[in-house]
């Protein structure tokens, strides 16, 4: 059976400084998903809890997790669950941005290791340097650590776009194909082995057929390893909801993605709300 298309995992509303949008709140979030069919979605902002020891490499200031729960309440229907989850990522010393406390009062967490886009935050310019080999070296080293830890609750936590600029910019294409078939199995083994979700919203159209084949190829070996997926539109803004369910379609074409594929915590989650 086809996949189906009946969540968006990854959304932002204005409280994520990358949004800072008034347009983009729960409400309209929530429509957005009502209006498409989605049975779960989630709201999943920006933060860095301030109980962890950053050890001097603070991010997202002022995105504390009390910030992020002030958008709670969320609307809720029988025929669509909102999830309250959050997008946190691992600075460059290796500290995931979430105690242990906060990561049980979460649905959902986005763990986001390829924001190389925030300098002095998730990367050190003076050791890292900005071209493709660096970058990539880089980003592999950090898929592990985050991999490698043994307190974080992977059952319900997803791997952020796999593929996005903010990695390498300019070079994003040059620095994924660095990455040999085997090294890309070791990290999606290891995905697959904590049982976390891979998150899909890259953007078909916007590439050549050479550059899409490079984007497609981690997702197609995180398939073939036996690891399972989750769609995120990552929207910032309004404007994207109206795109993001014909870029998804594609992209299960793209990858031929059946039923089977789908990571088990959606239709878990799903079950939830009906009963």
């Amino acid at each position: 059976m086809r996949y189906v298309l009946d969540h968006d995992l990854h959304n932002h509303s204005f409280i994520s400084p990358c949004s800072r949008d008034d347009r983009q709140t729960k409400q309209a979030i929530f429509a957005y998903a009502l209006t498409n069919g989605y049975r779960l979605v989630a709201l999943t902002d920006h933060g860095w809890d301030t109980k962890v020891d950053d050890k001097g490499a603070p991010g997202w200031g002022g995105n504390d997790m009390e910030r992020l729960r002030s958008n709670l309440p969320l609307p809720q229907a029988k025929r669509c669950r909102f999830l309250m989850g959050c997008e946190i990522d691992m600075n460059r010393h290796g500290v995931f941005g979430l105690s242990a406390e906060e990561r049980e009062r979460f649905d959902f967490i986005i763990a986001s290791v390829s924001h190389l886009n925030l300098t002095h935050f998730t990367i050190d310019p003076a050791q890292v340097g900005s071209d493709a080999a660096s970058r990539k070296a880089y980003y592999e080293k950090r898929l592990h650590t985050l991999l490698d830890m043994d307190d974080l609750p992977f059952y319900k936590m997803g791997l952020a776009h796999f593929t996005t600029g903010n990695i390498c910019n300019a070079e994003l294409h040059r620095c994924i194909s660095l990455f040999s078939d085997a090294e890309l199995a070791a990290v999606f083994e290891k995905v697959k082995a904590r049982g976390m979700g891979v998150e899909l919203n890259f953007v078909p159209r916007a590439a050549n057929a050479e550059d899409l084949d490079i984007i497609l190829r981690p997702h197609r070996i995180a398939k073939q390893v036996g690891c399972k997926f989750y769609f995120g539109g990552d929207a910032h803004h309004p404007e994207r909801f109206g795109e993001r369910r014909a870029e998804f379609e594609t992209i299960v074409d793209l990858l031929d993605l059946k039923e089977s594929d789908k990571w088990e915590f959606i239709p878990r989650m799903i079950a939830e709300n009906a009963q």
